[in-house]
């Protein structure tokens, strides 16, 4: 079954159980996909449902963000909700000693590591998908500080 698919069966499970929160975020990335399928002229494959569900976690991070500078706590737990709602159609993510320890290995093979671009292209091609990218510049940058 596709992530798609699964959304979509979800959705109506949602919908029958009259979850509210649930019903919401589900529409809403519904949507989402349904655009991202326009744009594409085309069905969307699980990678293409990833890259978009990945851009909505990532815009709700930011909403947090705002919201907690604002102290509007009611709407950073209604973000916090729709992130654990979407988390569960994406692939898992490595823990930052994983990548860590990847990138110290990734890091060990290069010969060129004063470029920070350069080394970063090398390290989110092996690790995409896998791991946050701002976690993996993180650890990249604190590895090349040593």
């Amino acid at each position: 079954m596709s992530i798609l698919e699964q959304i979509n069966n979800d959705f109506q499970q949602a919908f029958k159980n009259r979850e509210e929160s649930a019903i919401s975020t589900l529409r809403l990335i519904l949507a989402t996909l349904k655009n991202e399928r326009i744009k594409k002229m085309a069905d969307l494959e699980d990678e293409d449902v990833i890259k978009a569900l990945k851009s909505e976690v990532k815009k709700r991070k930011e909403a947090i963000l705002d919201y907690q500078k604002g102290q509007r706590n009611d709407l950073v737990q209604k973000e916090e909700a729709e992130i654990k709602i979407i988390e569960k159609y994406l692939p898992a993510q490595m823990s930052e000693q994983d990548v860590r320890q990847k990138v110290k290995e990734i890091l060990g093979g290069l010969e060129d590591k004063g470029n920070l671009g350069k080394t970063m292209g090398v390290v989110m091609s092996q690790l995409k998908g896998q791991a946050d990218g701002s976690l993996i510049k993180k650890i990249v940058e604190e590895e090349l500080a040593k």
